[in-house]
């Protein structure tokens, strides 16, 4: 039995974020079809999409064959969103503002694949830190409320289940202005179970757990079956993830998609050969950059024996065909006294300065050859930080530009 829906008053805006996945899903339809469980009119509510351009097919699929047409037959206003560009100064575009949605967006200004290529990086494992979900969906979710809604209080309505109340918890101690939060699932007691049951039985259908093709919390064991069936599916989702991986191992040899699983190890293990073959092939035929990598590494609240923040630069050197610049790294290496090693992703790079591997401040150095995607990048005062940390250690591509 669930609980009664909470009268909203009928001037007060209705904002339901909808993810594309099950639980945002499940409360749209329910609304829908069952009126007694709003509690407001559907002329007070918007859907809010924040569209990222790297959803899956089924996932679109299930957007406008069958969540749309009931959103239009209601004609419940449905905005979609986007982030604008890289820097958050580019603000957001709407890409749809409408009582009769029939089709997702996809060909937004910059996706979040983008994002990580331009930095040389994976989305992070965390279940408190989800920054990419901030940096590509918040950013223009939270713009937009604040151009519409925010201006007067808001019932913003979060689609967090019966097994997120942490989620929640966190969501409500970071609620200012005139945003008051409602989490309906929260107060059905519906889990992410009670909430797929519902939508097979009112929709007809399955709606899959929306992710970029790249989203590392696909690789878990319990849902590595799902991923992989999506990869034999879409073979481009899969290679867009590998590129991206692989780039980010270029920059770093830790940085696998899933942490300690790198999805070219998935992938491998899988047999889906073909995938893997096409994926080598991309990479070998790509222009490519020798790059200049230092990193610094801070002791935690001063204590010399626990890693604190990492901080990073990255300087291209020199871009060109695969074959050239592996040979320019080979010189280099010989210039600058040190000896180049390939690791088991393919990837060659060679050390100048390796960094302690328990004392905390250290720093490590090195040049590393792979796809020319990644730009150069570096906080204003990493300089003086690397200087502090390494008694002024020497900087390639200062050398080269002086």
């Amino acid at each position: 039995m669930s609980t009664p829906a909470v009268p909203i008053p009928p001037d007060r805006p209705v904002v339901l974020n909808l993810g594309m996945g099950v639980d945002s899903s499940a409360i749209a339809t329910r609304w829908l079809l069952e009126p007694h469980t709003r509690g407001f009119d559907l002329g007070q509510l918007t859907v809010l999409i924040a569209s990222v351009g790297e959803e899956y097919r089924a996932t679109k699929d299930a957007m406008e064959q069958a969540l749309f047409p009931l959103l239009a037959e209601h004609r419940v206003r449905t905005v979609q969103v986007a982030r604008a560009g890289q820097a958050s100064r580019d603000g957001y575009v709407t890409l749809s503002d409408t009582r009769t949605p029939t089709r997702l967006v996809t060909d937004v200004p910059v996706t979040l694949g983008e994002r990580m290529l331009n930095v040389g990086t994976v989305p992070q494992v965390s279940s408190t830190n989800r920054s990419c979900s901030d940096w590509i969906k918040h950013h223009a979710l939270d713009s937009w409320l604040a151009d519409n809604v925010a201006h007067a209080p808001f019932t913003h309505c979060i689609g967090y289940n019966a097994d997120e109340t942490r989620r929640a918890e966190r969501d409500l101690a970071h609620t200012k202005g005139n945003r008051i939060p409602d989490f309906p699932l929260l107060r059905w007691n519906w889990t992410r179970r009670t909430a797929a049951d519902y939508l097979r039985t009112a929709l007809g259908r399955e709606i899959s757990r929306s992710a970029c093709f790249f989203c590392p919390f696909q690789g878990s064991v319990g849902g590595r079956a799902t991923l992989l069936a999506r990869w034999r599916a879409e073979p481009e989702a899969a290679l867009r993830a590998l590129l991206i991986e692989h780039n980010a191992l270029v920059m770093n040899g830790n940085a696998a998609l899933f942490g300690s699983r790198a999805a070219r190890d998935v992938v491998e293990e899988a047999g889906l050969h073909d995938i893997l073959d096409r994926h080598h092939d991309q990479v070998r035929q790509s222009p490519w950059s020798v790059y200049e990598v230092r990193r610094v590494f801070r002791a935690r609240d001063g204590d010399p024996t626990r890693k604190g923040q990492a901080y990073r630069s990255v300087a291209p050197l020199a871009t060109g065909p695969r074959r050239d610049m592996i040979a320019h790294l080979d010189h280099l290496s010989a210039r600058y006294g040190c000896t180049p090693a390939t690791d088991r992703h393919g990837i060659t790079r060679a050390h100048l300065l390796s960094r302690h591997p328990s004392l905390y401040p250290t720093a490590e150095h090195f040049l590393a050859a792979g796809p020319a995607l990644t730009q150069a990048k570096a906080r204003d005062c990493f300089d003086d930080l690397f200087a502090a940390v390494t008694g002024g250690a020497p900087v390639i591509a200062a050398l080269h530009a002086a």
